[in-house]
């Protein structure tokens, strides 16, 4: 390995790149904001409530809110592996390909969406699950919190609920569930709800179902085909990174490995609900650029031995300024 590849590697791999990264993203997402051109980000609709407008009026705070909120997901994610170890190698690539990423979609970078929340929701949760692996007889109070947040926010966006499946299966992948721990679920599942319409909030009579709504009315055709390119190409890296990563996961220690087995099930559900739910599939873009970023992540690590790992990032960073500058210039 020569000294300079090294050194790329080693740059690409640390906190240096993160801060680099920040700022651009900072950067490239307000020149998105201050275009006024990407501000749909959000259609359909939760139980209770409806997202088809901005969820802030105010576009400068919607803004900064948002941005605020993405750069503490990466922070929180930061956290989450420093906490738990699923990638084995130190890294904190995953933060800045996760940045990096959003990047190349600026319509859920100029405000804050359900795309954000969803994705913050879900790291949130992620510390909690991971919490409970084989501590199922310990664990009703993890589920309760978990199944109360998610069925809250189903109240604002019926994604959650999708979101709520996931989980589900991901406290049997980690062996943290028993009978309570299922009574538990339902009663978190079921509190908001008692709260919500106990206080007169909402009325059980105005429940909405779930409303598919095309988000591509407002935009111009070259934005569409770009959206859908862009959107299509992350998903099938998503893929290829997950049969890739596979069989170095056999080797992991089975508690890292079932940490990893319910990050594909995230990664695989995001891509589902894409394709069926492709009108509105902008909610889980942001889910679906960091669950990518973790599989860029691992296949960087493990391949440590390769002195031009570096390659398969640089390209990926030319791919992202482009479909970011098409966005941008299109007309």
């Amino acid at each position: 390995m020569t000294f300079n590849e090294e050194k790329i590697n080693d740059f690409l791999n640390g906190r240096k790149c993160l801060t680099v990264v920040s700022i651009v993203f900072v950067v490239s997402a307000y020149v998105a904001f201050v275009t006024g051109r990407f501000t749909h980000a959000d259609t359909g609709n939760g139980i209770f409530f409806s997202l088809n407008e901005n969820l802030i009026n105010n576009p400068p705070v919607s803004f900064v809110l948002n941005t605020i909120l993405l750069l503490g997901i990466t922070a929180l994610t930061v956290l989450l592996n420093k906490t738990f170890n699923f990638i084995r190698s130190f890294t904190v690539i995953y933060a800045s390909l996760f940045l990096l990423l959003q990047m190349g979609n600026p319509f859920v970078c100029t405000r804050f969406n359900a795309g954000t929340a969803l994705c913050l929701v879900s790291v949130i949760s992620l510390f909690v699950l991971f919490s409970t692996y084989q501590q199922k007889h310990t664990s009703q109070r993890q589920v309760f919190l978990i199944f109360t947040c998610l069925s809250f926010c189903c109240m604002f966006q019926y994604a959650f609920s999708v979101l709520a499946v996931a989980f589900i299966i991901g406290l049997f992948q980690m062996r943290g569930i028993d009978f309570r721990g299922i009574i538990a679920m339902l009663l978190g599942i079921a509190t908001p709800f008692w709260i919500m319409i106990g206080l007169g909030i909402v009325d059980p009579m105005s429940a909405m179902p779930p409303e598919i709504e095309a988000i591509w009315a407002s935009l111009q055709i070259p934005q569409i085909q770009l959206v859908i390119a862009s959107t299509a190409f992350v998903a099938f890296l998503a893929i290829l990174l997950l049969i890739i990563n596979m069989f170095s996961f056999l080797n992991y220690r089975l508690q890292i490995r079932m940490y990893n087995s319910f990050l594909l099930v995230l990664t695989v559900v995001a891509i589902l609900m894409m394709c069926l739910d492709y009108r509105n599939m902008m909610i889980y873009v942001p889910l679906l650029n960091w669950c990518v970023a973790i599989q860029l992540a691992h296949t960087f690590t493990i391949n440590a031995n390769f002195s031009r790992r570096y390659i398969p990032i640089m390209v990926l960073i030319v791919a992202v300024a482009a479909t970011y500058a098409g966005h941008i210039l299109v007309m």
